[in-house]
């Protein structure tokens, strides 16, 4: 951009009274007809003071909530500007690689624009990102590798095709340098002293700094900000370039970290990247998964802000800096780039997911009189740690759960837990904090008990194959009786289920009135979640199970739910 042309052009002090939006900031855009920008009315996203962690940590903070603009994260000034020089070429669409937050924002203003966009991500991109791209009418193709891999063939497609090649480079930089704009016109052009950003392609950080300079050189402001950029340790290749003090990037073989928005392995603005934080006297900070998680929980529980994991590594830096009495008294802007909603599937891995009672007053009052409301709702620690290696006692349980949860479970849910990491141990495996979750969130998922249990299943046997009905044999025992039954089914749970049917008989007869079931992995590791319901007329029974086959998970869910079913006939 010429600066001197715009200051030229531009009456400055007028420029400052105007209200802030994008359409303030076109005067500094590479777009040929301001009148024929493609937008949505983009406001201001707020700039907001810290209720609780300035006065804990003892700096000025304030969060810039990006996760205010039309699709919900930073990327769309980038879009707008993208979408509409994509229109003045004259492109026949607009393609890119995306891990998510770039396809819904290019998606929406691909169809203001009326342009089809098409989109590659690496496989296990967020669903909830990936139905934003859908809404929008954007043509989402899922790529067998990494995001690298996908940039590299959208950039081949766009050649091939004469499409517009959308994504994290020169022009973006051009749109989302008007965030620093906008930072600096909220605090009336005396910008705050360091700006905490996330880093995954690493375009973000250098179109802030971009945006500070190109300020600082029109005489708006007297000083850039210290920039401090933030990757994942798992994704944290400009990081490690930083601290060996290169000015280049060597790319890792993968990335691996909950936060998908900043999983890059080879960052395409890295260098750009490094010159920012260099330049402004910065600095490069990598967070772990878990300090990403327990800052996503105290921004959510302290300052009412829900923003995605990604977003949550400038809160988890802002903790380590902080050590640091040079930044006491410091103003700090923390950068949260995306919505809580864009990504929230990683909440409930790291969940204990809520419990579960029958519409009566005096189970919840059972429920909040056992101090189950007083712990977190969400593990932070590594969940591959070992926590036992043999059975624990009930006060080492206790110790184990205060410490990891902070909760104070009564002795009675203590032992179901127990229970249940007895049944781990029994096969020859050490406890870890992914096991321990998984029983206590069996343990305390349905917290209605049956007097005593009349109905369990003794044995069974499933078998299966390519082309063929599932087969199910079933030993149960009801009231002192032994029953079986076999039958076929669509699959092995449903076969399971004709089986109880033909065992039980016409007396005790249920319908299966829902089954659904959820997989938790952590690594190799893999546990299924499953909840059933039955009924008979006016009688409902929930029961769950957990386990690391389906199978079995299933008929311990169908093994508490008849008991309660039972229990109501009887």
């Amino acid at each position: 951009m010429d600066l001197e042309k715009i200051k030229a052009s531009l009456d400055l002090e007028a420029f400052k009274k105007r209200n802030i939006s994008l359409a303030k900031y076109l005067p500094f855009l590479p777009i040929k007809s301001p009148a024929d920008f493609i937008s949505l009315n983009e406001m201001a996203t707020p700039l907001l003071k810290s209720k609780q962690l300035s006065t804990q940590l003892d700096i000025n903070l304030y969060f810039k909530v990006e996760g205010k603009n039309p699709t919900g994260s930073f990327k769309d000034r980038g879009s707008a500007l993208e979408v509409t020089m994509a229109k003045e070429l004259g492109a026949k669409a607009i393609i890119l690689a995306s891990t998510g937050n770039m396809a819904a924002s290019c998606a929406c203003y691909a169809a203001v624009a009326r342009m089809p966009c098409y989109i590659f991500v690496p496989e296990g991109a967020p669903m909830n990102k990936l139905a934003q791209v859908i809404a929008f009418g954007g043509h989402i193709v899922q790529i067998k590798g990494t995001y690298n891999d996908a940039a590299k063939l959208a950039q081949t497609v766009a050649m091939q095709m004469d499409f517009y090649l959308a994504g994290d480079y020169a022009p973006r930089v051009e749109g989302q340098k008007a965030a620093a704009f906008e930072l600096c016109d909220q605090f009336s052009f005396d910008p705050p002293d360091v700006v905490i950003i996330p880093m995954g392609c690493g375009t973000n950080i250098t179109a802030y700094a971009k945006g500070f300079a190109e300020y600082k050189a029109l005489g708006l402001i007297d000083k850039i900000p210290q920039l401090i950029g933030v990757e994942a340790t798992g994704a944290a290749a400009i990081v490690h370039s930083f601290n060996a003090q290169l000015h280049s990037i060597t790319p890792l073989k993968g990335a691996e970290t909950i936060a998908s928005a900043i999983a890059v392995p080879d960052p395409i603005d890295g260098v750009k990247a490094l010159a920012a934080i260099y330049n402004s006297k910065g600095l490069a900070i990598a967070v772990s998964d878990e300090e990403m998680l327990q800052a996503q929980y105290i921004l959510s529980t302290q300052e009412g802000l829900f923003v995605e994991s990604a977003s949550a590594a400038t809160v988890a830096a802002l903790f380590k800096i902080v050590q640091d009495p040079i930044f006491a008294h410091k103003k700090i802007v923390c950068v949260l780039t995306g919505d809580g909603l864009k990504d929230a599937g990683v909440i409930f891995k790291a969940a204990i997911n809520p419990p579960t009672i029958y519409p009566q007053e005096s189970e919840f009052i059972r429920l909040y009189e056992s101090q189950f409301f007083t712990g977190k709702q969400m593990i932070f620690s590594n969940k591959n740690q070992v926590l036992f290696q043999h059975t624990p006692t009930l006060e080492e349980l206790k110790v184990a759960l205060k410490n990891i949860l902070s909760a104070d479970y009564e002795p009675h849910y203590l032992e179901k837990i127990k229970v249940n990491l007895d049944k781990i141990l029994q096969k020859g495996k050490d406890i870890t904090v992914f096991d321990l979750q998984n029983c206590v969130q069996n343990a305390l998922v349905n917290l209605r008990e049956v007097s005593y249990p009349v109905f369990s299943v003794r044995d069974y046997e499933v078998t299966t194959g390519k082309g063929r009905l599932a087969q199910a044999f079933v030993t149960l025992h009801l009231l002192g009786e032994e029953r079986t039954g076999r039958a076929e089914g669509e699959g092995p749970v449903y076969a399971l289920i004709n089986a109880f049917h033909m065992a039980l008989g016409h007396k005790m007869e249920f319908e299966l009135k829902s089954y659904q079931f959820d997989i938790r992995t952590e690594d190799n590791k893999v546990t299924a979640h499953v909840e059933l319901k039955l009924t008979r007329g006016a009688i409902n029974a929930v029961g769950r199970g957990s386990s690391p086959d389906l199978v079995h998970a299933s008929i311990e869910a169908f093994d508490e739910a008849y008991n309660i079913f039972v229990s109501h006939l009887l």
